[in-house]
């Protein structure tokens, strides 16, 4: 049962940082509220106030600026899924979130509570780190901008500073003739793995290839050393590749041995789902 709670409702990004300052750990951002009130409820999180930034209208914009994608903190995991720009722009994210875990937490949640809280088992920073992306971070210094594959820094942990909530977030579009897929493993509708794929091919070989990988360790994360790697190579040799690499994903990965599946099974289907995705994202440039 919820204790009793202090409500604040800024109207602005400063408004809610300030609140953030002056009740510091006491005080949490509510946005959708389907993570942290669940918390609050089991006392696995303490908060004494609540600062909700539902009102401050620029957290709920869906824009594309000179061929990036500007998503506010505050649009839901459904939006997403059905934002024709999303879905133009960035259809692995739009993937991703149209099979986040059920039709109620994606009408709940939101992109920004999603990032900020950094659970291990997640889908849309996987998605998202294909693109490049970035978020921007408010605080009483005013805003700055940090990359998502910094914003990650372990399990529930990120470049937040206290005083800081999550802005905006900043996706740039894919370069000219690379596509993008998102595959997953899940049970009792979280996910055991995520694996984004974004690549250009031509003659049967991959030109450029960008690969992400979540929900097997403690943060999700770029295979840029693989990348490298299958650059040049057919699809097939590309298979054999990413089998030779598994110790070396292993050792990146970090996998963990939880109620989803084995550390060892996740780094398994991990070799396979880099090539189901990379395949599908090959499949759509075709």
């Amino acid at each position: 049962m919820l204790s009793s709670l202090k409500l604040l409702q800024p109207s602005t990004v400063a408004e809610a940082s300030q609140a953030l300052a002056e009740h510091g750990e006491n005080a949490r951002i509510y946005a959708g509220g389907a993570e942290l009130l669940l918390l609050v409820r089991h006392g696995l999180v303490a908060a004494e106030v609540l600062i909700d930034i539902k009102k401050i209208d620029r957290l709920h914009r869906i824009q594309l600026q000179d061929g990036t994608l500007r998503v506010g903190a505050c649009v839901t995991h459904h939006a997403l899924e059905n934002d024709p720009l999303v879905r133009e722009h960035a259809p692995a994210l739009a993937s991703a979130e149209s099979q986040l875990a059920n039709v109620r937490v994606r009408s709940q949640g939101t992109l920004g509570g999603n990032l900020a809280f950094n659970d291990p088992h997640s889908d849309p920073g996987t998605a998202l780190l294909v693109h490049n992306p970035a978020v921007i971070l408010g605080g009483a210094g005013g805003e700055r901008r940090v990359p998502l594959s910094e914003f990650f820094i372990d399990m529930y942990a990120t470049a937040l500073r206290p005083g800081e909530l999550l802005v905006e977030v900043e996706i740039p579009r894919l370069p000219v003739g690379m596509n993008s897929a998102y595959r997953r493993l899940h049970r009792y509708q979280r996910p055991t793995l995520g694996v984004a794929a974004a690549a250009r091919a031509a003659g049967g070989a991959i030109e450029e290839a960008r690969l992400a990988v979540g929900c097997v360790g403690p943060k999700a994360q770029r295979l840029t050393d693989l990348e490298g790697k299958i650059k040049g190579a057919k699809l097939s040799d590309a298979r054999r590749i990413v089998k030779e690499e598994r110790k070396r994903l292993g050792n990146l990965l970090q996998p963990v041995d939880d109620l989803m599946g084995s550390a060892e099974y996740k780094l398994y289907m991990t070799g396979v789902m880099i090539c189901e995705a990379l395949e599908a994202a090959n499949g759509a440039a075709a």
